[in-house]
């Protein structure tokens, strides 16, 4: 199978996923799908998407964890502030979640997809 292929069909269900739970979802584990899910599932997709890239420093794993985190954090000291780039409320654990979907997006680059992927 294709990398590019298997890491865009992961992007397009994220994507379906945010549009399906929405804001008033109401299935099981409501609470972590409206506050969490999605902090976790984007900074994973965003990760693997990156990893497409032709540059090797956009690439490299350190790059790509660090810019999306550093991007996830000002999204929150922004929110904290008052001033939301996107969302609008300040929770310190959507950091912890975006770093729980980079180690994700590691794990499945690095650990997962190699072993699906025969290359």
């Amino acid at each position: 199978m294709n990398k590019k292929l298997i890491i865009t069909g992961i992007a397009l269900t994220v994507g379906g996923l945010h549009f399906l739970t929405g804001e008033d979802y109401r299935g099981p584990f409501p609470v972590f799908v409206n506050g969490y899910l999605i902090d976790i599932l984007l900074p994973m997709t965003l990760f693997l998407l990156m990893g497409l890239f032709q540059n090797k420093v956009i690439r490299s794993t350190a790059f790509r964890a660090c810019a999306i985190l550093g991007f996830g954090c000002l999204v929150e000291t922004s929110q904290y502030f008052g001033r939301p780039i996107f969302g609008n409320t300040y929770d310190p654990l959507d950091i912890l979640a975006y770093a729980d979907g980079i180690i994700l997006g590691i794990l499945l680059d690095l650990v997962v997809l190699p072993r699906w992927i025969k290359q």
